[in-house]
């Protein structure tokens, strides 16, 4: 049973955080999301026209050499044969590799459970040694530590030992919820009573797949910082030091998950494809690559249509929480202007809202345009920043869209597929009106050994995909690993439904191909 004064203090709190008029207030954050809703909608449509512009355009500082091609060629007489597969085919073999991937991400993940219970015990051991006496009530405080009329001093204590095992406790609770529901998100595809249920479950499941875990690991974090800063410098030394403690377990943990993350087997996969279809790229970039993530980095060579899919994911995750943050910032600045009497902030905290939009809008330009590959120089940047930290802080791999202007992408794609362990050659959408892919075809028969190759397409574009293929594959480079190869085979999918069943199946091939190096 909680004392009383730890029960009026959480009144109080909780009540000071409601608004004065409900009618208003309720108004007023509709108002705040339709607005918001509309700036994000509007910014996208903004930021997809400046890329696309970029996209069409000459980087001033990339070299343009003009190569001479004097690698001798080489004409195959036997031609090339064709593995087709569809969701009939057997997979059972490529099952085996992806069980065997899928025990290996599952190991790590348990693992970095395991350390996250570990930070919140040493915080909740830290917590109850600071506010112990706080939370026994008034008169044990006064009692343990001897202080006197010190009723604002034990409010403020009880305060903040209320907001500390709050954040600490919501913290938890996502650790645990996001284990739970992330033991089934390393398969698109279930069979029997889960794959019923597992839409339903990964719905219940997705906020705690989101960026709230590490907010609240942030918060947790500085939160304790804070507290043991300001207690040391009060002359609380070993209150202080017992906070900090903490702080620095949780970023040496932090430090050794990021250090052994760059030991982890990373199944690097490049994924090109026809431009410009936001029907392929929902489905390679919402389904593929969203599964893709425990088990390897994946590169791509940005458009507008891959962004639209992006930024909805990321639009998904973030604004929630930009949604709450806004919603806690304007109840404490309405209750501070109401209790002085200076009306109400809704005008100028709209105000407020359209700035930081331009200013967002400002800076989201800058970022993405530096984002765009100039030259190699550039480029080789971005790719050893991959290579020296591959895993992002919620333990899965990093994704890696590359903005190239229009003279910059044929040498991001050459520097790709040699870095790539496998190659996902999305053909869907392929036709004679939209050929564009030639060169990419190309250039994978001359650089990447065919079992690291998938190529995917719709039925009604096959024969043009076969075609094309013992078209390049006729003549190639003395060098191209393909060259000698006594019987080539291309694997082809065709793809029908875009479901989850061909998802896994595409990713069990893909897995197979990667581990076949």
């Amino acid at each position: 049973m909680y004392p009383p004064n730890f029960i009026n203090a959480s009144y109080s709190f909780f009540a000071n955080m409601m608004v004065q008029d409900p009618e208003t207030g309720l108004g007023n954050r509709f108002v705040f999301i339709l607005v918001a809703i509309g700036i994000a909608y509007v910014s996208r449509f903004f930021l997809l026209k400046r890329m696309n512009h970029w996209m069409m355009s000459a980087s001033e500082k990339a070299v343009i050499e003009e190569k001479e091609n004097n690698t001798p060629e080489v004409k195959n007489s036997s031609g090339i044969s064709f593995n087709m597969l569809d969701t009939n085919a057997d997979f059972s073999s490529t099952a085996v590799d992806r069980e065997t991937m899928v025990s290996r991400a599952k190991k790590g993940m348990t693992q970095h459970f395991k350390l996250d219970l570990l930070i919140v015990v040493i915080y909740a051991i830290a917590g109850l040694i600071v506010y112990m006496e706080a939370f026994t009530g008034y008169e044990n405080y006064v009692l343990i530590t001897g202080y006197e009329n010190a009723e604002g001093l034990y409010i403020e204590t009880l305060k903040r030992g209320m907001f500390y095992f709050l954040y600490l406790g919501l913290f938890l609770v996502w650790v645990v919820m996001r284990y739970i529901g992330f033991r089934h998100q390393f398969k698109a595809y279930q069979e029997g009573i889960f794959g019923l249920i597992s839409p339903l479950w990964k719905f219940v499941f997705a906020v705690f797949q989101s960026r709230w875990y590490m907010l609240l690991a942030a918060v947790v974090l500085l939160n304790s910082f804070v507290n043991g800063a300001f207690a040391t410098i009060a002359g609380l030394t070993s209150e202080g030091l017992t906070m900090l403690f903490p702080v620095l377990l949780h970023i040496v943990i932090i430090l050794r998950v990021r250090g052994r993350a760059k030991k982890r087997p990373n199944l690097k996969l490049l994924i090109l494809r026809v431009f410009l279809i936001n029907k392929t790229s929902m489905f390679t970039f919402s389904r593929l690559a969203r599964f893709w993530k425990h088990f390897g980095a994946y590169f791509t060579v940005a458009d507008p249509s891959f962004y639209k899919v992006y930024w909805k994911r990321r639009f998904n995750h973030v604004f929630p929480v930009f949604i709450v943050l806004l919603f806690l910032v304007y109840t404490q600045i309405e209750n501070s202007m109401s209790d002085s009497g200076s009306g109400s902030p809704f005008g100028p905290f709209l105000f407020l809202l359209f700035i930081g939009a331009l200013i967002f809008i400002v800076i989201s330009v800058k970022r993405l345009k530096s984002n765009f590959v100039s030259d190699k120089v550039a480029l080789e940047k971005e790719l050893n920043k991959l290579e020296m930290q591959p895993v992002k802080l919620d333990n899965t791999f990093k994704e890696k869209p590359m903005s190239c202007y229009d003279n910059t992408w044929k040498l991001t794609v050459e520097r790709l597929v040699v870095t790539a362990n496998v190659v996902l050659m999305d053909l869907r959408g392929f036709s004679e009106k939209n050929k564009g892919c030639e060169y990419e075809v190309n250039l994978l028969l001359n650089t990447v050994r065919l079992d690291n190759i998938l190529f995917l397409g719709y039925p009604d574009a096959i024969s043009l995909i076969k075609d094309v293929i013992n078209k390049k594959f006729s003549t190639l480079d003395k060098d191209s690993p393909n060259a000698a190869l006594v019987n080539p085979v291309a694997t082809i999918f065709e793809v029908h439904k875009e479901n989850n069943k061909e998802t896994q199946q595409i990713m069990d091939v893909l897995i197979a191909k990667a581990l076949a190096e």
